[in-house]
Parts: C-alpha cells; structure tokens; sequence
C-alpha cells in the first residue's frame, strides 16, 4: 500500500482515538456526575466516592464501543477519499487491486498517489464531531452541577448531637403565641387545632435535648399549622381562578376582592373602593368605554354584554378553584353570579331583565346587586383573611422564636408576581416582592422566605437564607425516608418544604 493513502488511513485512525476519547470521557462524567449529584442530594445512600469507579467504568466501556463501532475498512476509507475530493473512484480501484500487479495497474497506482500527493491532509476532517463535542460539555455541566449543590448528606452533621434547652424567652414566647391564637378571630375549628398543635410542641421541645430534635418537632408543627391554614381560607384558590379565567370582568373582580393590600384599621374602605371602581367598569361612563358618543341602547348592550360574560364565566373559575361547593366564600361568589331571590338577583337574572328596561334602569338594578352581595362577599373575605392571618402569624413566630426557616404563603399568582389588569406577566423585580418580610402580632404581616442573611445558631454567625434551610432539611429528611412517617404526614411535611424552597402552590382541592 503507497505511503499518500497510509497518511489518510493514519489520520482517520487518530480521529477515530479522538472520538473514542470524547465519546469515554462524555460517558464517564454523565455517569459519575449524575450519581455524585443524587448521592449528594441524598436521593440514593451509597456514597458519593463511588460516583468515581462508576465513572471510571462508564469511560473504560464507552470508549471501546465507540472505537469499535466507527472503525473504517480499506475500501470504505477509499471510497470516501473519492468522494469528498473528486479523485473519480481512483482510490477504490487502487485497493480493490493491491494484489495485482500489471503495468495498466501500476499506471493507474501511480496515478491515484500523484493526486492524493496533491491533497493536504488536514483537509481530511472529522466528520459530525461536533455531537461527541457537545455530549462532553453537557456532562461537563453536570459533574459541575454535582460538584456546586448542596450536600445534604452531610449538612446538618456537625450540629446533630449539639445541645438544645427551651430557652425561658422562647417558652414566654410560645405561651404568649398560645394565648394569642386562643383568643383570635380565627374559626373555632382551626383555632383549636392550631392551639392544640403549639400546647403539644411546647411539652415536646421542655423535653427535647438535641438541636437536630428541635428543629425536627419544628418541621412537624409548622407543616402542620400550614396546612390547617391552607385549609381554613379558599381565597387564594378561588381568586387565582379567577384571575386564570382570563375573562376582563373577571379579573377586574379578583383584583377587587384581593384581601392583602387591606389596612387593618378600615378594611372596609380598601375593599369598598376598589368594588366602587369594579362596578364602573360595567358602565359605558367608566374605563372601559366612552359614552360620549353611545346612544342609550348602546350603553344598555354594553352593561348587558358586561354582565353576561360575568355570569357564564365565574362559575366556569369557581369550578376551576377545586373548592368544595359549600364553602362560604364560593357560595357567595355563585350566588352573585345565579341568583334569583326575592332580595337579590344575580348575574345571569339581571342580564335578561335588561331587555325591558333603559340604560338608567339597568344600572340601577346592577348596583342594588352589589349593594347587597357586597356586604356578603365582604364578610366571607374577611373570616378567610383573619383565619389565615392567625395562622401565618403562628409560623412567622415559630420561625423568629427558634431561628428557622418560614415559607412564603399562599397567595394568588397576580398578587405574588404584582400584575395588573393590563400587565398579566408583571416585571422580574416584582417575582422578588414575594420575598419580603414583615414583623408584627395577629393580621400585620408575614414572614417569607428569601435569600437574606439570618442568625445560624449553631455557629453564631450570619449565613445565606437557603444555607439554613438546607441544614433544616438534612434532619427532617432521613427521618422522611426511614418510615417514620405516614403517608398522610410525609405529603403534609413535603408541601410545607416545597413551599420553603420555592413558593409552591399548594395542590387543587387540598
């Protein structure tokens, strides 16, 4: 075989070694990178140096695949180098007769090794090596990733056997926080539970010895009282739907019963004001329209228009909540909407009582409608919010208490991102809002997680929100995967990190 061809058929052997290598070193950082991330992540238990011999293993095989698999034969790298430079089945034809040796096929060998001469070959290129390239960057990424997160296999270790005391300002503390939510607003139902939940955590932590003890019965309590708060409020769910129905008028009434910008001293007049301005966007005189230049049946069609599109589409969101039917604030929501009682007529009543009356009239029996639901609406918004109010305020206490994380509460997607009516996606400093923290007794606040500094009480030094939080989790999370739990438990406990973590929502229907 001439020496031209060799070179090729050398340079095709050294891209086939490359290959190999990317293809070896792609597999074995996936493989190695992806079981070092779960070990410390704590998904699987066997330890994280293993990842190392797996990787290993995962290169050693990948590589030799690969080397195998794309090897070229004689004819096959000949009929290539025809193709890619135009050399008229030369080539091909120089190795299909190697063995021969006439004076014709001497001539033509000749020939082909003065045209593959002529042929520099680095022109000779390595073809879709671009798939092996990017294999490797992306394992690349995730050994990184491995490398980068958390290990909460081991977070959490060094303070596991750390003494804990209930601390005489943390006992006053959770009595006073006891008292507060027995005498609260908040519904007998869940202010017993509530109640109850704090007397069993303050005999359990009088008792409790560890830190890793403390911050476990923690978890189970504020995992509890998130949940019996969840429960004791729909507003959330239902307003979200709302909002999600897309529907203006729709919307225009979420934001109008959205409880969390009322002032503690007259929420009456912030929920007042903003159904005053509710209510005009059904006439042709508010924002939604110019009568200037409408007649009255105009005006009338659009109240008419208005109040029809209300009527189909509320109970098509209400629906969409996953909240049970007999549920106050639902029920109130539908009764605007379907009424038809001697005192008050809903929605879908009024629209077609419209077309026997003037525009003047219409408006007249719509605003009698919301005088009378108003007050309804109000009074269902209002026991949802001190319910929630009270067992928000329990958590934020508990976590200021005992310097643990607290989560960001529920709240509708258009009051955590600050959209509004015409801006439904909201700008990226306003998903940071969500963040913010506020101090306070009963009804003045809540505590959201974020990534500011807080007090490590094991080290006494300030640490990032999230490094906390992830020392939290360490305890509570073998004990979630040892059978400790039930399933009913392991889900509440799960939501209530979910939230810590991320801001979840809490699941339709729960």
């Amino acid at each position: 075989m001439k020496s031209h061809f060799l070179k090729f058929k050398r340079r095709a052997g050294r891209i086939r070694i490359l290959k190999s290598v990317l293809s070896g070193l792609a597999a074995g950082l996936f493989a190695g990178g992806l079981f070092l991330l779960l070990s410390r992540l704590a998904v699987i238990s066997i330890a994280p140096i293993i990842s190392l011999p797996v990787g290993a293993g995962a290169a050693l095989v990948a590589a030799l695949a690969v080397f195998f698999a794309i090897g070229v034969s004689d004819k096959a790298l000949a009929k290539r180098l025809d193709s890619e430079f135009s050399l008229n089945e030369r080539v091909q034809t120089m190795i299909e007769h190697a063995g021969e040796d006439s004076g014709v096929l001497q001539m033509q060998r000749a020939d082909t090794e003065a045209s593959l001469s002529r042929i520099n070959v680095r022109k000779f290129k390595a073809r879709r090596l671009w798939i092996y390239i990017t294999a490797l960057a992306l394992s690349v990424c995730i050994t990184a990733s491995a490398l980068l997160v958390p290990n909460l296999r081991d977070s959490g270790t060094t303070d596991d056997d750390s003494p804990f005391t209930l601390s005489s300002l943390q006992r006053v503390g959770l009595l006073e926080l006891i008292s507060k939510v027995e005498s609260s607003e908040m519904q007998e139902q869940y202010k017993e539970l509530i109640a109850a939940e704090l007397t069993q955590l303050l005999s359990e932590l009088e008792d409790v010895t560890k830190t890793s003890e403390m911050r476990l019965a923690l978890a189970e309590s504020m995992a509890y009282i998130l949940e019996v708060t969840c429960d004791s409020s729909s507003t959330a769910e239902i307003l979200n739907a709302l909002w999600k129905n897309g529907n203006y008028y729709v919307k225009h009434l979420a934001f109008a019963l959205s409880p969390y910008d009322w002032n503690d001293d007259n929420p009456w007049g912030v929920y007042a004001e903003k159904m005053d301005a509710y209510e005009k966007e059904f006439y042709a005189e508010g924002a939604a329209a110019n009568s200037e230049l409408m007649s009255d049946e105009e005006m009338l069609g659009k109240l008419k228009g208005a109040i029809d599109s209300s009527a189909l589409n509320i109970p098509l969101a209400l629906g969409a909540s996953g909240i049970a039917e007999d549920d106050s604030l639902r029920a109130t929501l539908k009764k605007l909407a379907s009424a038809d009682e001697p005192t008050v007529k809903g929605y879908a009543v009024i629209k077609d009582s419209l077309s026997t009356l003037t525009y003047e009239q219409g408006k007249e029996l719509f605003r009698q409608t919301l005088d009378v639901m108003s007050t309804e609406i109000f009074a269902a918004l209002n026991t949802n919010k001190k319910n929630s109010d009270v067992g928000e305020y329990a958590i934020s206490k508990l976590a200021n208490l005992f310097l643990v994380p607290a989560p960001a509460f529920e709240r509708p997607d258009f009051v955590k991102y600050g959209q509004t009516i015409d801006d439904e996606t909201g700008g990226e400093d306003n998903k940071d809002d969500e963040n913010t923290s506020e101090g306070g007794g009963v009804g003045e606040g809540s505590v959201f997680g974020s990534n500011d500094l807080v007090l490590d009480p094991q080290t006494g030094e300030y640490v990032e929100y999230g490094t906390l939080l992830d020392k939290y989790y360490a305890v509570v999370f073998e004990k979630l995967q040892n059978g400790s739990y039930n399933d009913e438990q392991k889900k509440m406990i799960e939501n209530y990190f979910a939230l810590l973590y991320g801001g979840l929502k809490k699941e339709e229907g729960n």
